[in-house]
């Protein structure tokens, strides 16, 4: 069999049955990959196993193992944890109800964990009657869950009194959750595809929290996967995603609810006004510490210039470890005339996206645009936290302000593609992704950090060519 003939197909399996979009430039991680464990075999044999693998096989497993890699951390996000446990956990549990949590891509389990901890920390829920199920695809992080054995760095969030209240430390210098903070918590080895009618009972969960897991998939994996978490899901119950996902363009059976700084989805106790079926949008997601990447203007540096305050290069450091509450601290002792410095200004405000606080990060942004000195990264977050309330319109006119003060700025024009192809405006989409497409080669390091969620130059690459496939079914 030709070679790439023979990566092509790994590929396409591998989207299949994990819903992994392939790696675009010609996917040298699968090539690896495929050369590997090819090695003893003919490439048609392997493949022919493979695709004639069940859900359990080990070989699947060992893959999935390898081609998924789970960045999470304690109280991720934790405006949107405090939401859960504030406002969503004593609804469901009110007139003695129990309330059923599902961690969906929960890969090493800080984040069910952190669910059990923060509830148990609130007096209106009933942590005797609040179960958690955590699932993963990755075998080996499901492993590390139910283990519970953390390093320092999953703990670098949690502050130091739930530190104290929740966690032993071992010897190692490794921490683990205490043992009422793991009462009625348990993991499974699952895959979000695979069809198992029991687990995925109509109304088996009364909130499901899939965030920052969708981001790995393709458009029409992410519309399966929602419509089953929909099914999952009781009526009224509710649907936590990342901070840069969205449910919107998959499914029309959700409510978006703020709680605070926090968004949330709930699954609507009757149908949607009836309407033309929306394109499914490709969502921001947020930056992981490994490989950040993002959109700020040309002139702006990682490290500190003659334009930034001395300090700044500690803060974009913690940014892109994904330290936000110690990158806000971090830019709190900056003496105050450097904290009102327009960059300083401008990654707080990023910093606030970053962690949920949409409402504040907006707010900090614009404050910058009441200056009169705001650049295009700052109407770029502005059209961000405009797609986070639901307001595309909004939305498109900041970041044509955006590409407006900066005509290379390809992450500027990718969203207005995006938002264009949303629209069902095939031909002014068109137009943005392929200039988008263009300009992304060249597109600075720094956008990437801040706007790029983490996809990295060739996954934003990625991201258009998908864009412009699915501009050719808007009429």
């Amino acid at each position: 069999m030709e070679w790439p003939r023979a990566v092509s197909r790994f590929a396409t399996f591998v989207e299949r049955r994990l819903g992994l979009a392939p790696v675009p430039n010609g996917g040298r991680e699968l090539e690896a990959l495929l050369a590997e464990k090819s090695a003893r075999t003919s490439l048609e044999a392997y493949l022919d196993r493979l695709e004639s693998a069940g859900p359990q096989d080990a070989e699947l497993r060992v893959l999935a193992e390898r081609l998924t890699v789970g960045e999470t951390y304690f109280f991720r996000h934790q405006a949107q944890l405090q939401a859960l446990v504030g406002e969503v956990l004593p609804q469901v549990q009110r007139g003695g109800k129990p309330a059923r949590v599902l961690s969906a891509g929960c890969s090493s389990g800080e984040e069910a964990y952190s669910v059990a901890i923060l509830s148990r920390e609130n007096p209106l829920v009933e942590p005797e009657r609040l179960f958690i199920t955590g699932v993963d695809v990755n075998p080996r992080a499901i492993e590390r869950a139910r283990r519970a054995r953390y390093a320092a760095w999953s703990l670098r969030s949690c502050p130091e009194a739930l530190r104290e209240r929740w966690f032993h430390t071992l010897p190692s210098g490794d921490f683990e959750p205490r043992p009422s903070a793991r009462e009625r918590v348990v993991f499974e080895e699952r895959n979000l595809l695979e069809e198992d009618p029991v687990f995925w009972a109509p109304g088996s969960f009364d909130v499901i929290l899939c965030r920052n897991v969708t981001l790995h998939f393709t458009a029409e994996v992410t519309r399966a996967v929602i419509a089953r978490l929909e099914r999952a899901l009781t009526p009224g119950g509710v649907l936590l995603l990342g901070p840069s996902e969205t449910p919107r363009g998959f499914s029309e059976s959700f409510e978006v609810l703020q709680a605070g700084e926090a968004f949330y989805h709930r699954r609507r106790t009757a149908p949607a006004p009836s309407g033309p079926p929306e394109p499914p949008p490709l969502a921001v997601r947020a930056p992981r510490a490994a490989e950040a990447s993002a959109s700020v203007p040309s002139a702006w540096s990682p490290k500190p210039s003659s334009h930034e305050p001395p300090g700044m290069d500690g803060a974009w450091r913690l940014l892109e470890e994904e330290r936000y509450a110690e990158a806000q601290a971090w830019l709190e002792q900056l003496p105050e005339a450097d904290r009102e410095q327009s960059s300083a200004r401008l990654l707080r405000a990023v910093l606030h996206f970053q962690s949920g606080h949409f409402p504040e990060a907006e707010r900090v942004a614009e404050s910058l645009v009441a200056t009169g000195r705001a650049e295009a990264a700052v109407y770029y977050l502005l059209g961000l936290c405009r797609e986070q309330a639901g307001d595309d319109g909004g939305a498109r006119h900041r970041y044509a302000r955006a590409v407006h003060l900066e005509p290379t700025f390809a992450l500027g024009h990718l969203r207005l593609g995006i938002l264009a192809r949303r629209a069902r405006e095939a031909m002014p989409a068109r137009v943005a992704l392929r200039l988008a497409l263009t300009l992304l080669a060249h597109e600075q390091p720094l956008h990437l950090t801040l706007f790029g969620g983490g996809f990295g130059r060739h996954g934003l690459m990625q991201v258009c060519q998908q864009e412009l496939r699915a501009c050719a079914e808007v009429p």
